[in-house]
């Protein structure tokens, strides 16, 4: 199961606390605001109910997307920075999940 992180806020701070909290619990970048955590279905649920609590009053759009992996598979990449996707691959064996 994968949860997706999305977010839009207007001050630099809470973008990077965002990122870092998320990446903290094992998440990685996809996209310049949009980072993806893949685990078992109960890891995925206390990822949710931790960023919940972690963007609790942060202003801005943020949002939280559980789907299934073939969800996830079933995309249509119209365009891609292979540098970023190489950089995730070599990053995803230094990731922990807590």
């Amino acid at each position: 199961m994968l949860v997706m992180l999305a977010y839009d806020t207007p001050e630099q701070r809470h973008q990077t606390f965002l990122r870092k909290e998320f990446e903290r619990v094992g998440g990685t970048r996809v996209q310049y605001s949009i980072y993806l955590f893949n685990g078992e279905p109960h890891e995925c649920e206390r990822v949710v109910r931790y960023m919940q609590r972690v963007a609790k009053g942060i202003p801005g759009d943020i949002r939280l997307f559980p789907m299934e992996e073939s969800t996830w598979d079933a995309q249509v990449i119209i365009t891609e920075c292979l540098e970023t996707t190489r950089r995730v691959a070599e990053l995803k064996e230094f990731v922990k999940v807590w």
